[in-house]
């Protein structure tokens, strides 16, 4: 009889022999453990990110992405898991090859039923040691996120930050420019939760068209449109007793915004075209990489589903806030590109260095893995300046960057401009509007400045109408006695 029990564990086997999947998991599941199989690398990347497993069980050779790819990924969503690799006896070499890239194991084939579970209990036991010491307590996530993010001081405060929401049930915000890993801490937040054993679902709200985000959140009835032949679940019902992950929530229209507010406060939805009430136990936590509260003000983002939202803010620093952590960050993406090439670790030169340094990084973390990995693709030794992707020569022209001063609210005039109505009994009104056009005047010509004077330009990046615009710098002109 089977016996499968979630104290057991879960285990992951990934082979492209759907015979030795079966052997495999029937062996497992009678000595009571959880499973789940995969015939190719892209399958196994999408059950990684489903869920994260107590052990992998891996075939060296699958269909693309292959087994190395597969095991990097791995240990790059969660740096603990041990990962076994499953290897013909041709393939020894490959699979010490593997365990040098960071692989716990290897099973070669054919396996003894009995050598297999003592390598899979003893895997499943050093696991658990380790989470029960470190994993699920702070020092194993600040480690965790350390490992995949760096570890400056501001990465120990988004940390802590992570530690402190992760045991609620509260919805969070997590704000951040595009590339500074929004939904690896989305993932960490889940990993870290009383609802890590279900499923974390994202959706990214900016690549789904707005006559699909409704059907993607809450599915559809048969027959509720052209086409819907059958009934489907969506996002929500998937996310059942676990994660829901919203990200780029901004991008989402005002009408899906509504359907969710209702969703988050009622936890009851409706299928599209249907009417029966579908109850659900679901953690939302949302990305954004503008400011919502910014997005409310211009109209974008509902205020009270932005209330409902943030119970809780994690905002993730830019990578050239912390210079710190970019050679750390760019070491781990080269041995990861190495394992991956099968190819010996190589190094960075130090005038290289100092290019990723004075780097701005507008595309964050992101763009700093992808400079590596091509760079590690096409240097055959160490890594110089011009292997680099980004214009080096255009780097040598950046000064390092520099805490940014706060915009002032007014000039000094102002002030005393502001101070001189005071005393003549001004209304609050008259003194603020005074405060309006000074910071008005200042964002204008500032933005006419970055732009080289473009109006067009300067009209798109303040978010108004050219004729806006140009009435505007009417009044500054006039003021001004132009």
């Amino acid at each position: 009889m089977k016996t499968t029990t979630k104290e057991h564990g879960y285990v992951l086997i990934i082979d492209d022999d759907k015979d030795i999947c079966q052997l495999l998991s029937f062996l497992l599941e009678h000595a009571g453990y959880e499973t789940q199989q995969g015939h190719d690398g892209a399958t196994a990347m999408r059950l990684l990110a489903q869920r994260e497993p107590d052990v992998m069980l891996l075939d060296s050779i699958i269909p693309e992405p292959n087994g190395m790819v597969v095991l990097a990924h791995a240990h790059t969503l969660y740096p603990q898991l041990p990962v076994m690799i499953i290897t013909g006896s041709a393939g020894i070499l490959s699979a010490v090859c593997a365990i040098k890239a960071g692989a716990w194991d290897y099973i070669p084939k054919p396996f003894d039923n009995a050598s297999v579970l003592k390598l899979v209990d003893r895997a499943m036991k050093t696991r658990w040691g380790k989470q029960d010491t470190d994993s699920n307590s702070n020092v194993g996530t600040k480690e965790r996120i350390a490992s995949l993010m760096g570890n400056s001081h501001k990465i120990q405060c988004l940390a802590n930050d992570l530690i402190r929401v992760a045991h609620t049930d509260f919805s969070v915000i997590i704000q951040g420019e595009t590339g500074t890993g929004k939904e690896l801490v989305a993932k960490n937040i889940h990993r870290a939760s009383p609802r890590k054993d279900g499923p974390f679902i994202p959706i990214d709200c900016g690549a789904i068209p707005d006559s699909l985000i409704e059907n993607e959140l809450f599915g559809h009835e048969k027959g509720s449109y052209t086409g819907a032949d059958h009934g489907q679940a969506g996002k929500f019902e998937a996310s059942e007793g676990g994660t829901l992950f919203l990200d780029e929530i901004a991008n989402m229209s005002l009408s899906a915004q509504s359907k969710l507010l209702r969703a988050l406060q009622e936890r009851i939805i409706y299928r599209i075209g249907g009417t029966k009430p579908i109850p659900v136990n679901v953690r939302v936590l949302a990305a954004s990489n503008e400011n919502l509260l910014d997005a409310v003000v211009k109209g974008k983002f509902r205020e009270d589903l932005y209330y409902r939202l943030n119970e809780y803010v994690i905002r993730i620093p830019p990578l050239r806030e912390r210079p710190e952590d970019i050679l750390t960050l760019a070491d781990r993406f080269i041995e990861e590109t190495s394992a991956e090439l099968d190819k010996p670790k190589i190094d960075f030169s130090v005038s290289a260095k100092e290019a990723l340094l004075r780097y701005q990084w507008p595309g964050n973390v992101r763009e700093l893995r992808a400079v590596v990995r091509r760079s590690s693709l096409i240097s055959d030794g160490e890594i110089k300046p011009e292997d680099l992707s980004f214009n080096v020569q255009q780097i040598a022209k950046q000064e390092p960057a520099k805490p940014e001063s706060p915009t002032p609210v007014v000039k000094s005039s102002g002030i005393d401009s502001i101070q001189g109505l005071c005393l003549d009994g001004s209304s609050l009104k008259e003194i603020t509007q005074l405060n309006i056009d000074e910071i008005e005047r200042i964002v204008i010509l500032d933005t006419l400045k970055k732009t080289g004077n473009n109006k067009a330009e300067a009209a798109r990046r303040l978010n108004i109408d050219y004729k806006t615009l140009y009435s505007k710098l009417k009044k500054i002109n006039s003021t001004l006695g132009k």
